[in-house]
């Protein structure tokens, strides 16, 4: 699941892959990690991004890319919502330390 940041699994996937209902599912990962599929696929994306931002010479748009988001405005506001802070504020801040 998160081998690949820019697929978008669906629980109904998901449960095909790991042989449960989805109800089943979701309830065993929160269990397990706390917070539902979802939320942790997003944390996950941003915590990649971040050290995208940090070493990496691509633009914020092409790192939106390659965690999945087709839009770079939905990219900001998901990393904003992690990290409380804008990309390119986080990029200018941590890069040269």
């Amino acid at each position: 699941m998160t081998s690949d940041l820019k697929r978008h699994y669906t629980i109904e996937e998901l449960s095909k892959q790991y042989l449960m209902n989805t109800t089943t599912l979701k309830s065993v990962f929160k269990a397990v990690y706390g917070m539902p599929i979802a939320s942790y696929m997003k944390e996950y994306r941003m915590k990649s991004t971040s050290n995208m931002l940090l070493q990496e010479d691509k633009s914020i748009s092409e790192i939106a890319a390659a965690v999945g988001y087709k839009s770079q405005s939905k990219f900001t506001s998901a990393f904003r919502d992690i990290f409380q802070i804008l990309p390119t504020a986080y990029q200018k801040l941590y890069r040269n330390q």
